[in-house]
């Protein structure tokens, strides 16, 4: 006789040997059948790839290696003027799908390479005066704990389903265990993903936010410390342009009841000055920034 199905959850993600693209699979079986869109939000975007890289869960970003192709030594490893442009260009965001990442796990390099999107790799030519490619090496252990961190969530969630008697006889679920699988979903992945439900692609979520909620006044906080950090690597005239902008945002930021309006205006306009210079590799981080920033909706 065939297990229930959150106990079959469970005998796959303790077996070492099954997929996880097939746990993930059979997770959604139980997350559609219960109608839980916070687990299909999620299990979707593990299967189908997260279209916005600014809305990851903290298992899929890492500290790379920013590396160019010399065309006589083939890849090198590239040096920043400083740290704070070696630390922003050396964070990967792995947005790939499961399926799309499953065959790499069989490479015997011990390293991947993924590339950087077109205006940053534009900005990081510029910055080095070269024409050769750009991209990012990360190890191959970092997209093993992907799939570590997909096998050890989708284990703990069907524990907690068993654990509030919510188990799927049969391939189907009564209005009873529909119920109690509800609150005890929304918890999990809040706590431990930070992604509620079918989001749009320009949504990100972590903890403390809502995907219609105010923009993030931490987030906020920390673009304008980026910013003021790297602003000497601007263009004389954007530095000019920018830094009283910067200084009114942060100042607004931490006021105890922030103006939203306002906050939106002085974002929008900071992203403007850096678009006019676009091409340096700050002023595009900022401009990135602040669009992941504004993509929540009022």
């Amino acid at each position: 006789m065939s297990l229930p199905l959150v106990l079959e959850v469970q005998r796959m993600a303790v077996d070492q040997t099954s997929s996880v693209v097939q746990l993930v699979r059979t997770a959604k079986l139980v997350a559609t059948k219960l109608s839980l869109t916070d687990a299909t939000g999620w299990i979707d975007r593990e299967l189908n790839g997260y279209p916005n890289l600014r809305s990851l869960p903290k298992y899929r970003i890492f500290a790379g290696q920013c590396r160019a192709r010399n065309p006589f030594h083939g890849w090198i490893p590239a040096q920043f003027p400083n740290a704070e442009l070696h630390d922003l260009f050396s964070e990967a965001r792995v947005g790939q799908s499961l399926g799309s990442m499953e065959p790499l796990l069989a490479d015997d390099s011990g390293y991947l390479t993924m590339q950087y999107p077109f205006e940053l790799e534009k900005g990081l030519r510029e910055l080095f005066a070269t024409d050769m490619q750009f991209s990012i090496r990360l190890s191959k252990g970092n997209v093993t704990g992907i799939f570590d961190a997909v096998r050890n969530l989708t284990l703990d969630w069907s524990l907690q389903l068993e654990q509030a008697g919510v188990l799927g006889e049969n391939m189907s679920f009564t209005s009873i265990e529909k119920l109690e699988a509800k609150p005890v979903s929304q918890q999990f992945f809040i706590q431990n993903v930070g992604v509620i439900g079918n989001l749009s692609d320009n949504a990100t979520v972590t903890n403390n936010q809502t995907v219609n909620g105010p923009l993030s006044i931490p987030g906020v906080l920390d673009l304008v410390s980026q910013a003021k950090s790297s602003i000497s690597a601007l263009p004389p005239q954007t530095q000019a342009d920018v830094a009283p902008v910067l200084a009114e945002l942060e100042g607004e930021a931490r006021q105890s009841v922030p103006d939203q309006s306002k906050m939106r205006s002085l974002l929008a306009s900071a992203k403007t000055i850096c678009e006019g210079a676009m091409g340096n590799l700050v002023a595009t981080a900022i401009t990135v920034g602040i669009t992941a920033l504004l993509a929540a909706p009022k």
